[in-house]
């Protein structure tokens, strides 16, 4: 029997559909890094008792400690009937324990992790949910992937000292391959996308009814249009380390109602060709406080995970997001290669005197669009809300 919160104790949550027919629900989350106290306070603080009939998907980036992600891993499937994982790039850090524990390289890594996930019972494969008694039903299916610098098919910043993804993103330090294959080229982001089919992953969804609508998700972006172009990005060179074209092709192939990805830590909710993106990252501390904005995504965070969709109503209604939004009143501009954004600049040495500085047009927000860096908050918009005074 679980355990109920203080708060579940004190705030009993509004009676749920009838035992005949139990309503199932799909919420989503990524980037939990339970490295970080604050965010490991946020998951012991979800509720014991709510999402016991419920599915959650964890699309990557948990910790690169194995003990710290089997034991993550360990409370979800306490709070939630059903955990879809995937491994993000951060749980394929090599560490020191690793090395003691004869994982040479991040592929061991990855197979360790997948065996941690069978012996909790987290499902790393495609599966069906809901369906009972006339309800609807959905199939959600992870998928394992890479980032490779062939992914970004936008030309670079001009005029301005920016680092090559190699020389600053961890991913090239802290992960290794099995010899012949590299992160400088496509055979890393090739190789973790075979297992896919290798390993069975896709293979129930050759039981799945063309009725029964399904969910993909990642750890990385599938499509380039899912990133804020390299003028707005902090650190421009991101988009060669965020996705994978191999991705790209088997959501195509797939052609889910919606993909659920994480990594790049923006809050999103956008639909290309016929398919809805979403992003719910509840990223780091000091990100949350410095631009909650650029992150929220609906009720996400204080509230709990995304809730994506239910057996009783379907897929939740599209939200807003403040650059999902953007791009849907502005077209992406990539060939502005010498502009960078103010909050972005001070951090590069102009190059060239055609290096210049721009600033987002966030005016269809109305009077709260403000440029970004520009809403600080003073405390953590995730924290559990304290119980009331007696």
């Amino acid at each position: 029997q679980a355990i109920l919160t203080l708060a579940e104790l004190l705030f009993p949550p509004a009676p749920r559909c009838s035992q005949k027919n139990p309503m199932v629900r799909l919420w989503a989350v990524s980037d939990i890094h339970t490295d970080i106290p604050e965010n490991v306070r946020w998951l012991e603080g979800l509720s014991n008792r709510e999402f016991q009939r419920d599915a959650l998907i964890v699309a990557g980036d948990v910790s690169e400690d194995l003990n710290r992600l089997e034991e993550t891993l360990r409370t979800l499937t306490k709070k939630f009937a059903t955990v879809f994982f995937t491994p993000g790039n951060h749980d394929l850090w090599l560490t020191d324990e690793d090395a003691a524990n004869d994982v040479e390289d991040s592929m061991v890594k990855l197979d360790r992790i997948l065996e941690i996930c069978h012996r909790l019972g987290v499902v790393t494969e495609a599966r069906r949910l809901g369906g009972h008694a006339g309800a609807h039903a959905v199939w959600v299916c992870p998928l394992l992937s890479w980032h490779h610098q062939s992914f970004d098919t936008e030309p670079d910043i001009q005029g301005w000292k920016v680092p090559k993804a190699e020389n600053v993103m961890v991913d090239y330090s802290r992960c290794r391959f099995p010899k012949g294959v590299s992160m400088h080229d496509d055979s890393a982001a090739r190789l973790v996308d075979q297992l896919n089919d290798s390993l069975g992953k896709l293979a129930r969804l050759e039981d799945r009814s063309a009725l029964e609508p399904l969910v993909t998700f990642s750890h990385f972006l599938p499509r380039i249009e899912l990133l804020l172009e390299k003028r707005f990005l902090m650190l421009p060179c991101l988009a060669k380390a965020a996705g994978s074209s191999f991705l790209r092709r088997r959501v195509e192939l797939l052609r889910p109602a919606a993909h659920v990805f994480g990594h790049t830590h923006f809050g999103w909710d956008a639909v290309h060709d016929g398919v809805r993106y979403v992003q719910a990252a509840l990223a780091y501390p000091e990100e949350r406080l410095a631009r909650w904005h650029s992150l929220s995504n609906g009720a996400f965070g204080r509230e709990g995970p995304l809730l994506l969709w239910s057996s009783a109503s379907g897929f939740e209604p599209k939200r807003t997001c403040r650059w999902s939004g953007y791009y849907e009143h502005h077209a992406r501009e990539p060939e502005r290669v010498f502009e960078l954004a103010t909050y972005a600049a001070s951090s590069f040495r102009k190059l060239d005197q055609q290096a210049t500085t721009c600033v987002p047009d966030f005016s269809h927000e109305g009077p709260g669009g403000q440029p970004a860096g520009s809403r600080r908050l003073a405390a953590d918009p995730v924290a559990p809300l304290q119980p009331p005074a007696p």
